[in-house]
């Protein structure tokens, strides 16, 4: 949990006492997972007092519905109120959820002896709750962490601190003497060869449990994945202290070793993936390079020219695939590719005796690799266009790619200084066999638009929609 709310500024808090909150942050998560509690925390402000965490647990239906993380209190529940002047837990019954009674707990988190914090603990009432015996130890270890908290202890949790289904838990007493372990904690250890857990030592069970003994030895909380008898376990380890000796130890294991595989095989499947794209690269530049040497051997001037615009367009596409070579990802940054092949054809459509410069700006986000294939074969002829014609009898220029993507929209300009339009110019009539496919492109293939203008040179702006991608400027 990240403390970001202004108003802890405005309370005053000094950095080590916000580090502080922060801590017990990454802590609270657990507790209402194992208490099967809503756990709010409230600090103070000159406005009143305002909520800046609030988590709801993952083993029971929470009792607070609504979100309340930035709301500021006048009036906070009773039980917080006392907790920030008594400096003292508060424990008071209020209301009903579901027709059970329920109970808040109010722990103050003190620092030089100011409450600069009170966590609540809100569940239902004991009297109107028989837990079962795992869920009394679930409480139980809930409780001892709460007192932690109240005590001003940190046991350094750094890692994700909840409770999942999957999940099996362990006691651990100071010995290494396992008190109680649940029937998911069972089933694990039953795979990994190990029978009847409880009034077992870890240090003779026979297994890897360096984050217990690590956790009991350090006094701070340990996580760390072991993979032993074709399993693989993440186990993390959570001291228990009191007046400064550690008592136990919750220990909280999960079985990864199916997800473990299935991320195994999605890599060696995207290393395939990204072979496939490699090799399709090198066949395209083979080819391109063969229409080249074909286009040396060409008399006349037109069918050079089409031969090295056929090259163009089929670099386009490798460009592509070299992006996806790399990536192995489904989507790519177009400014990304825009800007390979702007390098593409600088370097070998403009003529070394003309100054034309080739820029991109902004910026395009990630798209689909089918659309990626698309839009660069659209840009290619668009700029190829513009090196071609538009700066006839001129030896500079430039040419300008703007790309904004708003929302699902993503739009290309290519612009140029160049001559402008021939007077008269139809699209419809007048188009050459580029702008032919530009067309076919964006409007059949995209279903987008695109519009020439010719304005201080020539201006030609596309408009495509990007579905279920997410924007990522």
């Amino acid at each position: 949990m990240q403390l970001a709310n202004p108003f802890l500024k405005v309370a005053g808090l000094s950095d080590r006492q916000i580090k502080k909150i922060e801590a017990v942050g990454k802590n609270i998560q657990l507790i209402a997972d194992l208490s099967y509690s809503d756990i709010v925390m409230y600090c103070p402000s000159e406005a009143g007092i305002v909520a800046v965490a609030a988590v709801k647990p993952n083993t029971s239906i929470s009792v607070r519905p609504d979100n309340i993380v930035g709301q500021v209190f006048e009036h906070p529940p009773e039980a917080t109120t006392k907790a920030f002047t008594g400096g003292v837990r508060v424990e008071e019954r209020y209301g009903e959820f579901n027709g059970a009674a329920l109970t808040i707990y109010a722990i103050p988190i003190r620092d030089s002896g100011r409450v600069i914090a009170v966590i609540t603990s809100e569940r239902r009432s004991p009297e109107d709750w028989r837990p079962s015996e795992m869920e009394q130890m679930y409480v139980a270890s809930a409780d001892d962490l709460i007192e932690m908290i109240e005590a001003g202890v940190d046991v350094g949790i750094t890692f994700p601190s909840s409770k999942e289904a999957g999940d099996g838990l362990l006691r651990v007493d100071f010995n290494g003497i396992i008190t109680y372990a649940t029937p998911n904690a069972v089933m694990i250890y039953r795979r990994l060869g190990v029978d009847a857990l409880v009034g077992k030592s870890i240090y003779e069970i026979g297994l890897d449990e360096t984050p217990i003994l690590s956790a009991l030895e350090d006094r701070k909380a340990v996580r760390r994945e072991v993979t032993e008898k074709n399993m693989t376990v993440i186990k993390r380890a959570i001291p228990l202290i009191e007046k400064d000796h550690v008592k136990g130890i919750i220990a909280i294991v999960r079985d990864v070793t199916d997800v473990r595989a299935r991320e195994q095989q999605l890599k060696i499947k995207e290393a395939t993936i990204r072979e496939i794209h490699h090799r399709v690269k090198n066949n395209l530049q083979t080819i391109a390079s063969l229409l080249r040497l074909q286009s040396r051997r060409m008399e006349t001037p037109e069918a050079r020219q089409a031969l090295l615009e056929s090259v163009g367009r089929i670099s386009s596409i490798a460009v592509v695939h070299e992006i996806l070579s790399q990536s192995g990802s489904g989507t790519l940054d177009f400014k990304e590719i825009a800007g390979n092949i702007t390098g593409m054809i600088q370097s070998s459509l403009v003529h070394p005796d003309k100054k034309i410069t080739i820029m991109t700006r902004g910026a395009g986000g990630q798209i689909p690799s089918p659309m990626a294939t698309a839009l660069a074969l659209v840009l290619t002829e668009l700029v190829q266009n513009a090196v071609e014609h538009a700066f006839e009898g001129r030896d500079s220029g430039k040419i300008i790619i703007l790309l904004e993507r708003r929302g699902k929209t993503l739009t290309m300009a290519v612009n140029d200084d160049g001559i402008g339009l021939p007077e008269g110019f139809d699209i419809g009539k007048n188009s050459n066999l580029g702008l032919q496919i530009v067309h076919t492109l964006v409007t059949d293939e995209l279903g987008g638009t695109w519009d020439m203008q010719s304005e201080n040179g020539t201006k030609v702006t596309i408009k495509v929609s990007v579905e279920q991608v997410s924007q990522d400027v």
